[in-house]
This record gives C-alpha cells, structure tokens and sequence, in this order.
C-alpha cells in the first residue's frame, strides 16, 4: 500500500544517498518523506532528469498496484513511467525493499529498458544522511542538533544498526553530547529520520573542526577533529 509524506524535510546536516547516484542538498532543504538520497519530462526528458535508459526525481504520485506507474518530477516537469509486476525491482539503498516502500515525496533513481515503450527495471529510494551533536536522547528517539543550529528527531528501532570508529556499536554508545551521523529514510513528519545505521564519532582529542558545504574548516580546533559540515554524497 502506498504512502504520503510531507514534501519538505530540513535537516541539520544532510545529503542524500542512493547507489552509484546522489541528490546533495544546498541549504538544507530536500524533498522526500520516506527514506533507509534520491525530476522528469515527459517530452524533453533529457533535459532532466531522464537520461536515456535512466531517471531520478521526487515522487509525486503513485497509481495503484494494477496500473503500476510512479510520476516523478524534475526542475518542474512531470513524467510517468510504468512498473512491471514481479520484473520491476524495488531498493532501499542497497538493500532489497518492495513496492510498498514507495512513498510521495521520496526521491529516487529509476533503471529503465533500452527499448521503448520503456518500462522500470528497478527502482533506488534514495537514503538520507544527517549529522550533528546529541542534545537529547531516550530509548528510540535521537535528537541532534547541527549546521545553523537545524534540529533532527533520529527515530531508532530493533533493526538499526550503530558502530563507532568503524566497530560494531550499540545505542549505550549514544549519549549527549556525542557527535554522531544516520543514514536512513526520511519520517512521516517534517524534521525526522527513520535511522538504518546510526555511526558515532570517536573524539581525537584535538578539537572537533566544522566545515561548510565546501569541506573548508571552520572551528577553533587543531586540525584533527571530525568535519560537521554538509556534505553530498
């Protein structure tokens, strides 16, 4: 069953993420309510977001499973493309999703046929990545704060995972104060997160620097400490 999502999350530092694809955001305003990055015309597709046998944009609308199409829209044109049941295949990321997965306001990539009519062969939502501090935590629910002071709500679960410095974690390892990032699809509500993985960063000791949307250093640190700017992906 398809669902609706708000169109607009702000996050505190974001990008989005899909394989071998990426939608980066400037300011940081992206369209999508859920997604574990990320748009087209229906006569000068290549133009937009359609290129040949592929295409990306934010979902606008989705029929029912038996008329199987998804309506993207790129730089304010709209195309409809056709899915194949049990041919067309649905991710979230890299990991194998379904058709219910899909959701107004997501952004996606589309693999289409070499041969027209072309149809969907798969379908990536594309993933959402935020960083910044912890400045509240309780069981399943993260609150970060980051660039330009924006606020994100990480809602955790029994499947996300966590790591830290690159080594399996848990959510003990969470805790205020704790600089962290999460990779996930965007909540039903504006301003949350449905965290895959939670990753928290390992202090070095020599400050923590924050870089703009350009990777340049900011912070009062001496050069070793974790960027925190926005960075796409």
């Amino acid at each position: 069953m398809f669902t609706t999502k708000s169109s607009l999350i702000r996050v505190a530092t974001s990008a989005v993420v899909c394989v071998a694809f990426a939608l980066g955001t400037a300011g940081v305003a992206l369209a999508g309510q859920r997604s574990h990055s990320r748009d087209h015309s229906s006569i000068n597709s290549r133009d937009h977001g359609h290129h040949g046998n592929d295409a990306s944009g934010v979902v606008t609308a989705l029929n029912s499973p038996t008329t199987n199409s998804i309506t993207l829209m790129d730089e304010g044109v709209s195309t409809t493309y056709t899915t194949v049941p049990g041919t067309t295949t649905y991710f979230e990321g890299s990991t194998a999703g379904v058709v219910g997965d899909l959701a107004i306001g997501e952004n996606v990539k589309l693999e289409l046929t070499p041969t027209t009519p072309q149809t969907v062969t798969k379908v990536t939502i594309c993933l959402v990545h935020v960083m910044g501090t912890v400045t509240a935590v309780v069981p399943g629910v993260i609150t970060i704060t980051g660039f330009h002071s924006s606020i994100t709500t990480v809602d955790t679960s029994g499947t996300t995972t966590y790591t830290s410095g690159g080594a399996p974690s848990s959510a003990i390892a969470v805790v205020m104060g704790a600089k962290i990032s999460a990779v996930g699809l965007p909540g039903t509500t504006a301003g949350t997160l449905n965290a895959v993985s939670v990753n928290i960063f390992v202090s070095t000791g020599h400050g923590d620097d924050h870089g703009d949307t350009q990777g340049n250093n900011q912070g009062s640190g001496h050069g070793h400490g974790k960027s925190f700017g926005h960075h796409n992906h």
